[in-house]
């Protein structure tokens, strides 16, 4: 770190900080972190890190990973540990397009002083959950990363909060890395309750598609079967309510495994009574204008019937919201009696 670059707010103790930096890149390495770094300036603290980094003894082969522009990418320590360097220069001049664009790829950010875009960098790593180290013992723009971290928490404890900004001691270097890991590791844990709920709700949607199919199937079964009994019999008129039900809970079904199959059982219940209740209604119309369409001389009819009641259920299925909102609109309680002309 340069101690004479001027930040505002400014860096305090910058000899201390460049201390700190060292230490903190010497205890990632004890930890196992690779580096991602930008530039080999003194006037940022890559150089800090890197150094303490390579003074652990316990670094891999191509563990520190330099992404800067083309002619800025010549670390002191490249001389004697070559290997260690996976360098990949990249084609803008401005070192600043390598450092945002890489941050996507990066498991954790260590902020420490920084200017602008020490800030920026923080508030990318806070809105995509990485996990954030903001030095603020030392002031600079980490500090003002540190305060949003301090309000969002972006999976740090309290602890890890309080541990970013007390005074530097021998022990602060492993404490922050520590805390970093568990945030990696409470990041991780989030993405796999994440993930085991989003299979959760796939296999809901699919056990709700396929009961769906077997009530559709059901339905088709029975209307492809009553065409052939005789009209007004007990079988026939069974047929004629299951007929709306069952097609309205596979309707229903269908319509909530667009919503991740959420209470597929009840939802098919709801479904199947809207159903039943929309195939009444549409068969006691019918019946007000022909008391007489479900005898035996209405065969015609009643198969007539059949067809129509079916997609009528299944409508209603999908539409049962709707439904149950008219019903409970509608009022039958009041009653006007009829006035003599």
């Amino acid at each position: 770190m340069d101690e004479t670059r001027v930040f505002d707010p400014p860096v305090t103790e910058p000899a201390r900080a460049r201390q700190a930096c060292e230490e903190l890149g010497h205890e990632l390495a004890e930890t196992g972190w690779d580096l991602i770094v930008y530039s080999a300036e003194r006037s940022f603290i890559e150089a800090d890190i890197v150094c303490g980094y390579m003074e652990s003894g316990k670094v891999p082969s191509a563990s520190t990973h330099v992404r800067a522009p083309f002619g800025k990418t010549a670390f002191d320590e490249m001389a004697d540990n070559r290997e260690v360097f996976d360098v990949r220069a990249d084609p803008s001049r401005d070192w600043e397009v390598s450092f945002y664009r890489s941050l996507v790829d990066a498991q954790g950010v260590l902020l420490g002083g920084g200017g602008r875009s020490t800030l920026i960098a923080g508030l990318i790593a806070l809105t995509t959950r990485i996990p954030i180290i903001a030095v603020a013992t030392f002031c600079g723009n980490a500090i003002k990363v540190w305060e949003r971290l301090a309000n969002e928490r972006n999976g740090a404890t309290e602890e890890d909060i309080s541990a970013m900004a007390d005074d530097w001691r021998d022990s602060s270097a492993q404490r922050l890395v520590q805390n970093l890991s568990r945030q990696l590791d409470s990041r991780e844990k989030s993405y796999q309750d994440k993930l085991r709920r989003e299979q959760r709700a796939s296999r809901r949607a699919y056990t709700s598609l396929a009961v769906a199919a077997l009530l559709l199937f059901g339905a088709v079964a029975a209307l492809a079967t009553a065409c052939g009994w005789r009209p007004g019999t007990t079988g026939s008129i069974a047929v004629l309510v299951m007929l709306p039900t069952l097609a309205a809970a596979a309707g229903a079904l269908i319509r909530t495994s667009l919503d991740a199959g959420r209470e597929w059982a009840r939802v098919g219940v709801l479904g199947g009574a809207a159903g039943l209740i929309t195939g009444l209604l549409y068969v006691a119309s019918q019946l007000v204008g022909d008391p007489d369409v479900l005898q035996t001389s209405e065969a015609e009819n009643v198969r007539r019937l059949f067809f129509f009641v079916l997609p009528i259920g299944f409508v209603a299925g999908l539409t049962f919201d709707a439904i149950y909102a008219k019903l409970r609109g509608a009022d039958v309680s009041q009653a006007k009696t009829f006035e003599k002309l």
